[in-house]
This record gives structure tokens, sequence and C-alpha cells, in this order.
């Protein structure tokens, strides 16, 4: 039985879930991990890569018409994975995936929804212009039961990958107003179809890491800063399991991989 004792840090990377608004550096900082594949839900890649780590020959990239392309993907990895880093590129693309995906199993498209919606007079109430209850179930059986699971299994397995890393978009989202105080409460989660998925994805993660930037007036530093929050601030949530890290780095211009790396190694005075 494993204890303590036996445990060494320097065995695994990080299992960490990547948010923050669009554009904020999430992936940039993702791919600045070593020996890098990208499962590319987004599909922008290899021009992230091109942009922010020119002559790099360590970043590989797939891109995905549905679900059953990943999974074989994943079935390749679970006999071998030749990669140190793997980067989810976004869970909220993943999610669109999806539903693309059952619908595909459904005969449905984006473009005859629209179509049945003229059909029905514009009703709101139609069956015809409501998504099927079957979508939300797939997005909940995908990433609970299968995505997020599969890449822990991949994780915590010896040898690669060693690092696994989730990025994710975030939304502001306003409460009703309380009974009492009429009080609105302005929380930050993370953008997918269904709110299950959104509030249980968090849970799946020790490390969930909030990207974004703050603006300065001083002529010394730059206008805008790339800064990384590892604890709670305001709205935006965030968790570390990197002993004595503080609550907020500033990699404007850094390598975010090397800065991380002198935390864990306690080496904070390169």
């Amino acid at each position: 039985m494993p204890s303590l004792l036996d445990y060494k840090q320097e065995d695994k990377g990080v299992f960490a879930l990547f948010k923050g608004d669009s554009g904020c550096g999430k992936s940039t900082a993702a791919l600045s991990f070593p020996n890098a594949y990208v499962f590319d839900h987004d599909r922008k890649m290899p021009g992230i890569a091109l942009k922010h780590f020119p002559g790099r020959t360590d970043i590989a990239w797939d891109t995905f018409d549905d679900v059953f392309q990943l999974q074989d993907k994943i079935n390749e990895f679970l006999i071998s994975c030749p990669y140190e880093t793997l980067i989810s590129d976004s869970l909220t693309h993943l999610v669109i995936n999806v539903f693309n995906t059952a619908g595909q199993m459904r005969n449905e498209d984006p473009v005859k929804f629209i179509k049945d919606m003229k059909l029905s007079g514009g009703q709101k109430n139609s069956e015809m212009t409501k998504m099927s209850i079957d979508y939300y179930n797939a997005e909940t059986n995908f990433i609970e039961r299968y995505w997020l699971n599969v890449l822990k299994r991949l994780w915590a397995r010896p040898g690669n990958p060693r690092n696994v890393i989730v990025t994710a978009h975030v939304m502001t989202v306003e409460s009703s107003p309380d009974l009492r105080s009429k009080e609105i409460t302005r929380t930050r989660g993370i953008v997918t179809a269904g709110k299950k998925v959104g509030a249980y994805v968090p849970t799946e993660f020790d490390d969930m890491w909030h990207f974004g930037y703050e603006s300065s007036f001083d002529p010394n530093k730059p206008s805008n800063t790339r800064i990384c929050l590892f604890d709670a601030v305001g709205e935006d949530s965030a968790k570390c399991t990197v002993p004595k890290i503080p609550t907020k780095i500033d990699w404007t211009g850094k390598s975010f991989y090397n800065e991380l790396q002198k935390w864990q190694k306690g080496d904070i005075s390169l």
C-alpha cells in the first residue's frame, strides 16, 4: 500500500484546470510545458504555437470531427503515450463537439434546428424548437464519466504523460435577487452547455488556476501584464497544491512553465 513516505513530488507534474477569459493566455501557458500534445478542440493550432513558440519542434496536435475520433486517439495513448504533456484545449469547445456528435447520431444539425424554428412559426414551446435532453445527457456522460476520468488515468499511471492540462473559458453568472436583501451574487463559472457539468468539473482538480490580465499605468511597466491566480480573489476561484506559491504571479514575457518550476523546486531566487 503506497504512503506519503513512498511519494516523490518529482514523479509527476500537474493535473490542472487552466481557466479564464478568452485571450488571457491559458493556451500559451499550457504550451510552455515540454513535449506537448494538444487535443485541439478550439481549432487554433498551429497559429498559436507559431506566434508564441517559433522554432519549437516538440508541439503536436490533432483536431476531431466527432468524439469517436477523440476516443480513438485516447486509446492510442492508453497503450503508449510519447508525450510528456497532454493539453485539452478547450473544455468549452469540446462540449460543442459532444453536442454536434449527438446531433449526428440523431440525424440533426444546427441548420435543421433553425429551419424547424421557422416551420413551427416561432412558437417558443414547440417540441420542434426544444433542445432534447439527450444532448445534455451526452455532455454529462462524456465529460464526467469518460473524458476527465480517462485523462486522470493517463496522468496517474507511471511514465508519460507527466502533465495533463484542461483549459476552460469562464463567464460571469448572476444569481436571482435575494428575497430579503435583494442583493445579486456574481460568480465566475466555467462555460459549458449544462450547469451541472460546469459545477462538477472544478471538483476533479486539486490545481485550478485562473488566468487574466492586469492593467498598469506605470510607464516603466507593460500596460497589460499576464497574471495567474493560485488562490481565490474576488469573483475568481482558484486552488493550488504547490507549496508556498504566492496568491498571484506575473509571467509577462516569461515561460509560465519555467516560472512554475522555480516554485515547485523551491528555487525562487532565479
